[in-house]
């Protein structure tokens, strides 16, 4: 079955597609991405979504028309019959450089495509990674190499991720999602202090949760010591944590203290 893709606002068989060995998010990771959860053929908060894109572009200091880029994703998502799945959104400054120096007059390379849902594991563990969260977030940017290697070790270790701190060795997040820990009936999350990328999901559950949560910064005892641990983002909105390991600490989660909320 043909697989489409949206390159430069243009429907084209994924085959079809290519971007240029001079594009800037290949040679400096130049740009910014969003992965959306579509749901019945519907974007899942994709307000939200593009609100942060458009600030991640004006931090990046490029301007990119994105009205489009709604309709757009909703035909790709017609055309590809991908009723439930991820919709990918990446956007980089073009091809034009001296240097590291982008040239006056980009042409920016937009790109959107549907992937199937990824499989969770039955057992969800985190552990601690030795990689640091980058200290000041501009987005969801192209050069994400510590979330790469954090992931990396994740797998190395037979984890479902890796806890990320911040260079002043606060909690952040994780590889690839926003952390939430629960003691004695009170919910925490990081600050956007510890260089945290501020999920959509996260966003949301702070505004619609009927439990205050707290955001805090917090060392890794504190998830040594909670009673219960959870993580979101846009792929799986919620999921518990089943068990953290450091070294020589297994700490396990029994019954769910948390009454999910679905996001």
């Amino acid at each position: 079955m043909k697989n489409f893709v949206v390159i430069n606002d243009k429907i084209i068989e994924e085959t079809q597609a290519y971007v240029s060995i001079h594009d800037r998010a290949f040679l400096f990771g130049d740009g910014i991405f969003e992965t959306c959860r579509i749901v019945d053929g519907k974007i899942r908060n994709f307000p939200a979504h593009l609100k942060r894109m458009k600030a991640g572009l004006k931090n990046l200091k490029f301007d990119i028309d994105t009205s489009k880029i709604h309709q757009q994703s909703l035909a790709l998502i017609e055309k590809n019959n991908a009723k439930n799945g991820l919709l990918k959104i990446i956007i980089s400054r073009g091809t034009k450089s001296l240097g590291y120096f982008p040239t006056p007059n980009q042409e920016p390379t937009s790109l959107i495509q549907t992937l199937p849902l990824r499989d969770l594991p039955k057992k969800i563990t985190l552990g601690i990674s030795s990689y640091q969260t980058n200290s000041q977030s501009f987005g969801k940017t192209l050069n994400a190499l510590p979330y790469v290697l954090a992931k990396i070790e994740a797998s190395e270790k037979n984890y479902f991720d890796c806890v990320m701190l911040s260079s002043k060795k606060f909690i952040a997040e994780t590889s690839s999602a926003n952390i939430f820990w629960v003691k004695n009936g009170k919910i925490f999350t990081s600050k956007k202090s510890c260089g945290i990328v501020a999920g959509t999901v996260r966003e949301k559950l702070l505004k619609i949760s009927p439990v205050k949560i707290f955001e805090v910064e917090a060392k890794i005892s504190a998830l040594k010591n909670a009673d219960e641990i959870f993580l979101t983002n846009a792929a799986f909105s919620l999921v518990c944590v089943d068990q953290f390991c450091d070294k020589n600490l297994q700490q396990n989660f029994g019954p769910q203290l948390l009454k999910l909320i679905d996001c």
